[in-house]
Order: C-alpha cells, then sequence, then structure tokens
C-alpha cells in the first residue's frame, strides 16, 4: 500500500516519510487508532516505503518488485501477527494452540479488500465471530523464530503486531525482551486500540503515533455512502419503543439478540446505541447540525426526540457505560443485556 493511497492523517503521512529518510525511525512504532481508524494501512504504507527499491521523497514507487510483493502482501520479509481463536476450520491438533499462520489466507483477503477493518471484522473473516481473540506465547515463539533469520530480500524485516493488547502476559514478556534486543534490521509496527493495556516497558520502548480519528465523510467514502447497521437500529429502535409504551415482554426477543452476539459485536451495539441516543439528544435540544443524521435515521430520531423525557439521557448513558464493563469483565451476557434492558424501561 502507498501513502497516497490513504484517507486522512495526510501530516503523519510526511512525518513518517521524514523520520525515514532522516534516519530516524526507531526499530518500534507504536499507532493508535480509534477502531478501523487507518493505522493498520499506515503500517502497510510505512513497510512498504522502508523496502522500497525506488524511495520517492514522498512514498514508494509502487512498481518496483519489492512494491508489487508488498502491495499483495506476499513479501517474504513482512509478517503478521493478530488476536486469534480455536475456529471449526481448524485441525485439532491446531486448535490446541491457534497461531495467526493458521489464518492468514482469510486474513491477507480481508487486509486486501479493506485494511481499515475493524476488530470484529477479523474475528468474522477468520471464523471466530462469537469469540474474543488472545495472541498467546505460542505466537510470541514464532515471532522470535521469524526474526532470527535474515532479512530474504528487502532491508527490513517487517512484523506487524495487530491489537497487541491482546497479548497474554506470557506473550507480552518475550515481545519485551524482542523490544529490548531486537534483531538487525527488524521494524517493528504495533497496531493498538487501547495503548494503556500494554506493558509500561514494552509502550516505553516504542515511538508513539495517536492518528487523528477519520471524519465522518472520510469514513463514508472508505466505507460507501449511506452505508447504515441497520441490525443495531432496529434493535435500538425496538428498545425504545418498549420502553416508552412500558411494556417489558416486547423487551425479551432483544435481550435474546443482544446476548447472542459475540462479545465484540455486543461491545459495537452499545458504543451504537450511545451514539444513536446522543443524537436524539442534540435533535431534542434543537442542534439538529450537530446531529449528523443518515437519511435512515432521520425519522425516527425526530419522532424519540419529541417522546423521550430529559431525564433519561445521563440514566441511559450510565447503564450502557456499566453494560460496557460488564462486557469487558465476562459477565453472563443475559445478565447484562437483562438488566439493562429493565433499567432504560426504568428510566423512560
Amino acid at each position: 500500500m502507498r501513502f497516497s493511497e490513504i484517507i486522512g492523517n495526510d501530516a503523519l503521512k510526511e512525518q513518517l516519510v521524514r523520520m525515514v529518510r532522516s534516519g530516524r525511525l526507531g526499530h518500534a512504532i507504536l499507532l493508535t487508532e480509534e477502531n478501523g481508524g487507518g493505522a493498520f494501512a499506515f503500517a502497510l504504507a510505512l513497510a512498504q516505503y522502508v523496502n522500497c527499491r525506488e524511495q520517492g521523497p514522498e512514498d514508494s514507487c509502487g512498481v518496483c518488485p519489492s512494491c508489487h510483493k508488498y502491495q499483495k502482501l506476499i513479501h517474504p520479509d513482512l509478517h503478521f501477527v493478530f488476536p486469534v481463536s480455536s475456529s471449526n476450520f481448524l485441525s485439532e491438533s491446531e486448535k490446541k494452540g491457534p497461531v495467526s499462520d493458521y489464518f492468514l489466507a482469510p486474513f491477507k483477503e480481508l487486509a486486501l479488500a479493506n485494511p481499515y477493518f475493524t476488530e470484529q471484522m477479523l474475528y468474522d473473516a477468520i471464523g471466530i465471530e462469537n469469540k474474543s481473540g488472545l495472541i498467546s506465547v505460542n505466537e510470541a515463539r514464532r515471532i522470535f523464530e521469524k526474526l532470527s533469520l535474515r532479512a530474504a530480500e528487502g532491508s527490513w524485516k517487517t512484523m506487524i503486531i495487530y491489537l497487541p493488547e491482546k497479548m497474554n502476559l506470557d506473550a507480552a514478556n518475550k515481545l519485551l525482551k524482542l523490544l529490548e534486543e531486537p534483531p538487525l534490521g527488524t521494524l517493528f509496527l504495533l497496531v493498538s486500540h487501547n495503548p494503556e493495556r500494554l506493558l509500561p516497558t514494552i509502550r516505553s520502548r516504542c515511538q508513539a503515533i495517536a492518528l487523528q480519528p477519520l471524519t465522518r465523510e472520510q469514513r463514508r467514502s472508505i466505507e460507501g455512502a449511506g452505508q447504515d447497521n441497520a441490525d443495531f437500529r432496529e434493535i435500538a429502535k425496538s428498545i425504545l419503543e418498549a420502553g416508552l409504551a412500558k411494556r417489558i415482554i416486547d423487551l425479551f426477543p432483544q435481550w435474546e439478540m443482544l446476548a447472542d452476539l459475540g462479545r465484540e459485536k455486543q461491545r459495537e451495539w452499545c458504543l451504537y446505541m450511545e451514539n444513536y441516543l446522543r443524537k436524539i439528544y442534540l435533535v431534542a435540544n434543537g442542534l439538529d447540525g450537530l446531529a449528523d443524521l443518515s437519511e435512515q435515521e432521520e425519522a425516527t430520531v425526530r419522532s424519540f426526540a419529541g417522546r423521550i423525557k430529559p431525564s433519561f439521557y445521563e440514566k441511559a448513558f450510565a447503564n450502557l457505560d456499566a453494560a460496557l464493563s460488564s462486557i469487558g469483565a465476562n459477565v453472563n451476557p443475559k445478565l447484562v443485556f437483562c438488566d439493562l434492558g429493565n433499567r432504560l424501561l426504568l428510566a423512560l
């Protein structure tokens, strides 16, 4: 991938190129982003640039043999690590210790189709939709093995680690040893959503770079104009309608649907619901321009804005935050969403 293909964060493109050309590029870069914010695309572009045989002053050439291989994600010096879990697609022996290499084909297919993928998109692509991935000590051993070899073709061996905060403690400690004494010509590119969950000693050995969030227009250009999460929206609408009508029985199907989702999708729904309520609140207070309503949302958001009492919002946001905490703590999802539904109904 070339820097010119990336949407947004133009200043960062210039910064990374200057770091390479001035020799100030460290051996480990920690790129932090909002979920799906483009940090993985930047990691690919930087990896391609450092090994480009005809580096330009602003970008990789895109035509040399090295660039061709990077653009197809088949360069022998480009390696990937990402959170995984057991899957029905694996053999019985592979299920005992799943690692990224077992899922490389669907991972590369996803990354080539959409380098702005989210964590849940990754899990969907590799067939662990209802599980949360992990980077285990088995994975860390493979990192050691791959980086102990000389670069096959380029000047740099690049290891892109997507969501390093998903490492267990044993894996994190092994990575720390590599970061402390990196093999010659090795570049670590870490893409993180929650860098505060990394060991402080790992963070201290990385150059930290935070990406600016993409604007709504930029996200639309990536995802396709007018795309909307219809399933999430329908659940949100149904819960609010049931609460306003004080019909607790109508909440049962919504609880069941949410409880059957994987944890990452449950988190995404809670965040979607918070944003949906924020839009209703803004419209209710005459701030329509800030609500940024889609065509699919507009009619129902305006309807709810005229029917929901002002005291509801603060309670709803607190309850959704509590649900997010419970999901992160592995609380039984039926209990989480049963409790959430009841509390929202009472607040309405």
